[in-house]
């Protein structure tokens, strides 16, 4: 469904791990940031209006996962074509049940969620061609530039990173599609 007509967009998902020194069972977020929870929680303020003003439920995660496995496991999403749904359970995952993306139980319900058979996405954790698969796209982030998330790239010759307003990040988006930049 389009909601803005005369702009067509393609989404392509490039993995980043924007925390990749994230210990392997993760950190809280106040410990990892060295900071107090109240700014920690001041932090995630942005997001937080950004969702609700889409109407999208959003809780600030307390806990950093390692994103190494979820990761690995959208290279195999990717290869099942299920990767947009496999994110938007990691997202629901993260950003509104507040579970940990480090976890091998949280993903196995996370790819079934998504229409994954669990046992195989978990089983491809251990697979190096998805794991290689995942080098060489983190290769193409670094190549790319790409230090922060969510970051877009346009035509292959803009990037937009941050987590901006919708009317902005269209109006943007329309200025490249009409050659005014």
């Amino acid at each position: 469904m389009n909601q803005e007509p005369g702009l067509e967009l393609e989404v392509t998902w490039q993995p980043f791990e924007l925390h990749a020194d994230t210990p392997e069972e993760g950190i809280p977020v106040a410990e990892y940031f060295e900071l107090p929870e109240e700014r920690v929680e001041k932090m995630h303020e942005d997001l937080r209006q950004r969702a609700a003003e889409l109407g999208l439920p959003f809780r600030s995660p307390v806990h950093l996962s390692n994103t190494r496995k979820a990761h690995i496991l959208s290279e195999f999403a990717r290869r099942e074509g299920r990767l947009d749904a496999l994110h938007r359970e990691l997202f629901k995952a993260n950003f509104v049940e507040g579970r940990n993306l480090g976890d091998e139980d949280v993903l196995r319900d996370v790819a079934a969620r998504a229409g994954l058979d669990p046992v195989e996405a978990i089983r491809a954790l251990e697979q190096p061609e998805y794991a290689e698969s995942l080098e060489q796209a983190l290769g193409r982030s670094q190549q790319l530039e790409i230090t922060g998330v969510p970051a877009f790239i346009v035509e292959g010759k803009y990037m937009i990173v941050g987590a901006h307003p919708y009317e902005a990040l269209r109006d943007t988006l329309r200025q490249i599609a009409s050659g005014d930049v």
